[in-house]
């Protein structure tokens, strides 16, 4: 103990005597080192802008659609919206939405699937939309295997379904991809990997080693089979479209690519980019393995007139506080 004490005092002699700028940067690299510490710790906390808000499709004008329940392996809850197709040659999505809001913020661009007869099984992430838990990596990429596994064990055939990967949820749109023989893989204002977005914006001043949440989806694109299209806006500002070219570029499998002329990263969410793109690559994939290709009309309106704002992500309107709660 007297040691102990003796060093501690030795230490803060020589704090003393040490020249001001030594003591002024030792100062800032140890408030660097706390700060990357805090970042380690709570980044998920700070990543993930998760929404509880529980709406049943319904109350969005998603017709045919319900809200289903799968239990997680770590006892956690998944909220499903999930309709059939109407054909069994058809598409059936498997959406996985992006950061920010709920399912019910997505329900504009859900109709259009189901205005096509398509199949659409739209997990609501870890504390989104009335599902448990807090989203991680690890778990959002676990949970969408799931979801899928539970679809091929519902006779949803593997090759019908497409994967649609929105903005945050592409990386996870992607591991799954590349883990299941998906029968096609759609990618939503994707990035290369977000660890490195991130590090980009911070000038490089955060150590690869602080990110626990990586998405690094330029390490497993490689490993994916199915046919993919990418989809972007080219003023996209918030994941710019380098970023997703990069990942399209790394791509092995049969790829096709549509670059949306004056659409920032919310302006996706249309009927056009829907009818000329979404719809024939979804059809095509499901078609590849199917009796014969379904014949159907050339384009797809939404029937619902949409209450909220043609850009759902950017609307800070709020569902009316009387609608079914479910």
């Amino acid at each position: 103990m007297d040691r102990f004490a003796r060093g501690c005092e030795a230490a803060w002699r020589a704090w003393q005597s040490a020249p001001d700028a030594v003591r002024y940067g030792a100062l800032i690299l140890l408030a660097i080192y706390a700060l990357w510490l805090v970042l380690f710790f709570t980044q998920r906390r700070i990543l993930y802008f998760t929404d509880p808000t529980r709406i049943h499709p319904s109350d969005c004008g998603v017709e045919r659609t319900q809200e289903t329940e799968l239990a997680t392996p770590d006892g956690q809850t998944l909220v499903i919206w999930r309709a059939e197709a109407l054909d069994p040659d058809l598409p059936h999505i498997l959406y996985l939405h992006g950061n920010r809001r709920a399912l019910w913020r997505r329900a504009r661009f859900f109709r259009l699937f189901i205005a096509s007869d398509w199949g659409l099984s739209a997990l609501a992430h870890r504390g989104f939309n009335g599902s448990t838990g807090r989203p991680s990596e690890t778990a959002n990429v676990a949970d969408a295997i799931n979801v899928f596994d539970a679809l091929v064990a519902d006779g949803v055939r593997p090759g019908r379904i497409v994967v649609y990967g929105e903005s945050l949820g592409s990386g996870t749109a992607v591991q799954l991809a590349a883990a299941r023989p998906v029968g096609g893989l759609i990618l939503h204002a994707p990035y290369d990997s977000f660890r490195d977005i991130v590090r980009s914006r911070t000038a490089w001043l955060l150590p690869r080693a602080l990110f626990r949440e990586r998405y690094d989806s330029i390490r497993q694109i490689g490993q994916v089979k199915a046919p993919l299209l990418w989809i972007h806006g080219d003023k996209d500002r918030l994941i710019p479209q380098g970023r997703g070219r990069r990942l399209y570029d790394a791509a092995l499998s049969t790829k096709f690519a549509a670059l949306v002329k004056g659409a920032n990263h919310f302006g996706i969410y249309t009927q056009a980019v829907f009818n000329q793109h979404i719809r024939f690559f979804a059809e095509a994939c499901a078609s590849l393995n199917a009796r014969e290709r379904p014949t159907r009309n050339v384009s797809v309106i939404d029937p619902v007139l949409p209450r909220e704002d043609a850009k759902p992500e950017l609307s800070k309107r709020r569902v009316p506080v009387d609608l079914k709660q479910r």
